[in-house]
């Protein structure tokens, strides 16, 4: 015998509800069982970014290796470094050298907090920060004042580091024996003193709100320690750009360009032309770049689901 169908005269048969339909037998996921995807899908998440930071860490040391040796080599002034006068190319081969080291030691210090498990986000996740980070009521602070001292200092050097990078650029500019050039005339020096500027504030703002041993804020407000959470971020992406920009810049100047007597259609049979002094530096704009990605995926405060 059929099944009675619904009277609907001006709605095909396919369309036609099923009265035997029983919606118990597929009914959909339960709450409970969304929650235990969203909380699977957060704890990898969780996971993923503690192998960013790691690996951002990792990649730091050899960013260090690979500007050292990109301003040892020949095309980059002469090769090397220098303070003196009618050396022009090797007392700039500072800036590039400085200003890479601090980038790597700015990773470090981004990322410590994350690391060490005093971040105020992963202490969030848990129903306290002492849960988050296996240690006592009395522990947590030390620990997270320590990561704080080592953070400010991480940040002093970079401070130092960038002062002498940018000397660097204008005491080579400015050689009457070398020969002198502009300055501030590129993009990259206008973003650069942008970062710098940035820095400096972000710099004499945690000093002032947040500094100290103790583990708790002096004058920082929660509103204000977010901005300066994002500020930072925000600036750690700039000077990523930077050093892209700046790399590109000084690729400009060495050439990286090959001569060609055909159309180059397989450019990777043509790798070899490519200056030695263009090939570590672009080696080094992927590791910036990798780093940058990585520290940045690493700290976002993704909602804890």
């Amino acid at each position: 015998m059929d099944e009675p169908k619904a009277n609907y005269p001006n709605t095909p048969d396919w369309l036609q509800p099923n009265p035997s339909y029983n919606a118990t037998e597929d009914a959909t996921p339960t709450i409970n069982q969304y929650d235990e995807r969203n909380h699977t899908a957060s704890t990898f998440l969780q996971r993923l970014q503690k192998l960013a930071a790691i690996t951002s860490l990792l990649l730091s040391p050899a960013a260090i290796v690979l500007v050292a040796l990109w301003v040892s080599n020949e095309s980059m002034g002469g090769g090397g470094l220098s303070w003196s006068q009618g050396e022009s190319g090797r007392v700039f081969n500072w800036h590039p050298l400085l200003m890479v080291t601090a980038y790597a030691l700015m990773n470090a210090g981004a990322l410590i907090f994350r690391v060490s498990g005093t971040s105020t986000y992963q202490a969030s996740i848990f129903t306290s920060a002492y849960s988050a980070s296996s240690l006592s009521a009395t522990a947590y602070p030390r620990k997270r004042g320590i990561m704080k001292y080592i953070h400010g200092t991480i940040w002093s050097l970079d401070f130092v580091f960038g002062l002498v990078a940018m000397l660097a650029v204008f005491k080579s500019h400015n050689d009457p024996i070398s020969g002198y050039i502009a300055n501030l005339y590129s993009f990259h020096s206008w973003v650069g003193i942008a970062v710098l500027s940035l820095f400096t504030l972000q710099f004499l703002v945690g000093i002032v709100s947040f500094g100290g041993l103790s583990g708790s804020s002096r004058l920082g407000t929660p509103l204000l320690m977010e901005i300066h959470k994002y500020t930072g971020t925000y600036i750690h992406i700039l000077a990523t750009a930077t050093i892209m920009l700046g790399i590109q810049e000084k690729e400009g100047f060495v050439g990286c360009s090959y001569r060609v007597n055909a159309p180059d259609l397989v450019p990777l049979l043509n790798y070899g032309l490519i200056p030695s002094a263009c090939k570590i530096s672009h080696g080094l704009g992927i590791v910036v770049l990798a780093m940058g990605f990585c520290t940045t995926f690493a700290m976002a405060r993704f909602p804890v689901l």
